[in-house]
């Protein structure tokens, strides 16, 4: 596991259950179709500053550490 010290590549809470980073990135809970038109069931979704999908999971914290995000605190 590498150590992530962009401060560019921390979420921040911007709101409940919304995460953005300095470089665009923003995270929330979504409920619909990955670009392979498979369902997204109410997780984590990570998309670029273009709003492009990047990523998912279930778990926000792993979904952060697997794209070299991490939360603020």
């Amino acid at each position: 596991m590498h150590a992530c010290t962009d401060k560019s590549n921390v979420m921040h809470e911007v709101e409940p259950g919304v995460y953005v980073s300095e470089s665009g990135f923003t995270a929330r809970c979504e409920d619909g179709l990955t670009p392979n038109g498979n369902p997204v069931g109410r997780r984590w979704v990570l998309r670029d500053a273009s709003g492009v999908w990047v990523d998912v999971n279930q778990y926000r914290h792993d979904l952060f550490e697997q794209n070299g995000l991490r939360t603020a605190y």
